[in-house]
């Protein structure tokens, strides 16, 4: 405010001087400046520091004046060059935040932002896929952007509970929704939110605490991820069957490379090649064309392992395999999709 009253003194002060110019030497005969359209010139020239010199106060009143016109001059185009700094530093800084919002579609988004999410993150885009990340810790926007590239992930810095993120983060186009809360009570008041605005989504969340996954379940998330839950699955198994185990940990991370397998899913579109197919007949054909084990079916959300063999296929069911890296563009051809829901 102080800043606005300040300008409009100056400039006020500013417009009085330049009047007062080309009253005075308009009516000096020896004076250059003839009119007020001169004196705007002359003060044009003086406010850019162009100083042409073609036209000058002759009078000493009009050289007084003009000194408070050059002064003038200096600080309305201080303040102009400082507004426009203050707005180009703002826009760079609200962009490198993430204000202005992402267009990305059919992406995954991640609320909140650790290690954990920083892996999750590296997992999802070793499949071709894109990211959205919220934070409400600014010091995560540079960890973010040293492991990611802008053009396959987004990173918004805001506040968890302002649901006006939600359109920043493209909600209605996104995949799924991963929340990856410390507190569960959080993650249940974020969901909850969230669910009024975009019940579509399919969302994902950390539970620390096992005696909440039916809490959470009830809330609308579609797949409760308990950290402690997988972590004593797999410690156990490398118990008591430790190669059991590495195969596992293999198969549940994405391929990095040709030789790396894993476990994928596929949707069958529709005109799709495995359209009202048997499962049989799609297990041997993936088997002998592209080196990939079909060993289930997503049907309506519920996974059948191992299905019969006369289980026919049918659109939008997704296909569960295990392939390498070297099938994978192979299969995404073939399925005229990427992996994945």
């Amino acid at each position: 405010m102080k800043k606005i009253k300040y300008f409009l003194f100056v400039a006020l002060l500013y417009f009085s001087s330049v009047i007062a110019i080309g009253y005075i030497e308009s009516n000096n005969p020896n004076g250059n400046i003839k009119d007020i359209g001169d004196a705007f010139w002359f003060a044009i020239v003086t406010l850019t520091t162009v100083g042409y010199g073609d036209l000058y106060p002759v009078t000493v009143l009009g050289k007084i004046i003009s000194l408070v016109l050059i002064s003038g001059s200096i600080g309305i185009l201080g303040i102009i060059i400082s507004e426009i700094t203050n707005k180009i530093n703002s826009y760079m800084e609200k962009k490198k935040n993430g204000f202005f919002g992402t267009d990305f579609e059919n992406h995954y988004i991640i609320i909140g932002y650790n290690d954990f999410a920083l892996q999750v993150g590296k997992e999802i885009i070793s499949t071709g896929h894109k990211i959205a990340f919220l934070t409400d810790h600014k010091d995560n926007l540079e960890k973010i952007n040293s492991h990611f590239n802008k053009s396959n992930c987004f990173s918004l810095y805001a506040e968890y509970k302002d649901e006006e993120n939600y359109s920043k983060l493209n909600f209605k186009t996104a995949k799924s929704v991963f929340i990856n809360f410390e507190k569960d009570a959080d993650t249940l008041v974020f969901v909850l939110n969230a669910k009024k605005a975009y019940p579509q989504i399919e969302y994902i969340a950390l539970c620390n605490n096992t005696e909440l996954k039916g809490t959470f379940e009830n809330a609308g998330v579609k797949h409760v991820v308990s950290p402690l839950e997988v972590t004593s699955k797999l410690v156990a198994s490398y118990i008591f069957e430790p190669e059991v185990a590495t195969y596992t940990e293999d198969l549940i991370s994405s391929s990095k490379n040709e030789e790396d397998s894993d476990i994928q899913q596929y949707k069958i579109i529709a005109d799709s090649f495995y359209q009202n197919k048997s499962f049989n007949n799609a297990f041997h054909e993936l088997k002998d064309n592209y080196n990939a084990i079909a060993i289930g079916v997503v049907k309506d959300n519920k996974v059948y392992k191992n299905p019969s063999s006369d289980y026919i296929l049918s659109t939008n069911d997704y296909i569960i395999l295990i392939s390498n890296g070297a099938s994978k563009q192979g299969l995404e051809k073939l399925f005229g999709i990427k992996e994945g829901k």
